[in-house]
């Protein structure tokens, strides 16, 4: 199965905070979406594994997205090899034309490591003679559809675009290269969120994310808004767009 967007997360719920009203309005539009968690989350000081990956599927389809968990260890998370690997088989086997991930200056240190996995294995996806068979059968934690299976793995790929997030850590005054307009889907965003109830509470979700969203929508003249960052110069093909 080939999907369109694949957003890679260090931990569940790091997408769906940072990007949840963009993954909404990808689904809404027809474009399907994979999230990727990096790993489970575990251990943290609240919730337990179970809880944690039904928490994470139930989210994914309040979001109408694709879900895999992968068993990466949280908390010692790094760019090694194998990662890339397992990173990079995942691109290969569903083909996005889009990439989302973390932005690399962060507080979190799993975070960082997110960043320059995900953007070694959009590299690692297109070398040839690369041989994946070392990695094929690693574990996935989780799963939101049976069609998530590896089938096709030896045929090298590049995605198009990639694109970072910006973290709730994230703690720097930092410029965005554009936002998203998430006004139609800000409710959608909070609901996904609050599927981590053994992560957040209900008020502080709800507080947060909006407002954050309100603070990017409003220096975008909107009424809720989330901020991407890209290194790479990508064109413009529809003029019309500048009239938005």
């Amino acid at each position: 199965m080939k999907v369109d967007v694949i957003t890679i997360g260090a931990h569940p719920d790091d997408c769906e905070i940072s990007m949840g009203g963009t993954i909404a309005k990808f689904v809404s539009k027809g474009y399907k979406v994979l999230i990727l968690d990096l790993t489970n989350g575990e251990p943290t000081p609240k919730g337990d594994p179970e809880k944690r990956l039904k928490e994470a599927k139930k989210a994914a389809e309040i979001l109408g997205a694709y879900r895999i968990t992968l068993d990466l260890k949280n908390r010692f998370l790094f760019d090694t090899i194998e990662a890339r690997i397992k990173v990079a088989s995942i691109i290969r086997n569903f083909k996005p034309e889009i990439i989302f991930s973390h932005l690399e200056l962060d507080a979190h240190p799993d975070h960082i490591q997110a960043f320059n996995i995900s953007y070694a294995s959009r590299f690692y996806s297109k070398l040839t003679k690369l041989n994946f068979d070392l990695f094929k059968d690693f574990i996935l934690l989780n799963t939101t559809n049976e069609d998530l299976n590896f089938k096709e793995i030896e045929t090298n790929y590049y995605p198009k675009k990639i694109f970072r997030f910006f973290s709730n850590h994230l703690r720097m005054n930092l410029t965005p290269s554009f936002v998203i307009d998430i006004s139609d889907f800000i409710d959608k965003k909070i609901e996904a969120c609050k599927a981590y109830e053994s992560q957040f509470s209900s008020f502080q979700v709800e507080h947060y994310i909006k407002t954050f969203a309100q603070y990017w929508g409003l220096l975008a003249r909107t009424d809720y808004a989330e901020p991407f960052y890209n290194h790479e110069i990508f064109k413009i093909n529809s003029i019309e767009v500048l009239f938005d």
